[in-house]
């Protein structure tokens, strides 16, 4: 799986570390070059490192998002990272690259309980403290 700046997250966050839930979600449509509409999603996780309890936030952006569904919740918890299903690596064809979606609770292959969406590439934007100071 290809995810760009990958790398930021193994720099900053030493050690291992649990997703607590996504705390901000923020979908973006423009035109391309060839007049057609693109959605980008960007979401913001809280994650806690196990060793010392410190929270940070991952916040990834999502490229070419397509069927994006999120149900009723009022907060979007976790029991993990999201699961990313290659598709090309599943020998699917599809404009699509990436199936993306929470954890139902009942397995990855089995649905999904607040988010699902498709899309072509994913990108680590930034990995920092949760309660930085500006």
């Amino acid at each position: 799986m290809n995810i760009k700046n990958k790398e930021l997250i193994e720099k900053t966050l030493s050690g291992t570390f649990v997703y607590e839930r996504i705390v901000k979600i923020e979908y973006n449509v423009e035109n391309d070059f060839e007049d057609n509409y693109v959605g980008t999603l960007d979401l913001t996780f809280h994650v806690t490192l196990l060793k010392t309890k410190d929270p940070y936030k991952i916040r990834v952006r999502y490229y070419n998002v397509d069927d994006l569904t999120i149900r009723e919740a009022t907060t979007f918890p976790l029991s993990g990272d999201l699961i990313i299903h290659d598709m090309k690596d599943q020998g699917l064809v599809s404009s699509q690259r990436y199936h993306v979606h929470d954890d139902s609770g009942y397995g990855e292959n089995d649905g999904f309980e607040f988010i699902e969406f498709y899309c072509t590439s994913i990108k680590v934007i930034s990995v920092e403290e949760f309660y930085k100071e500006y």
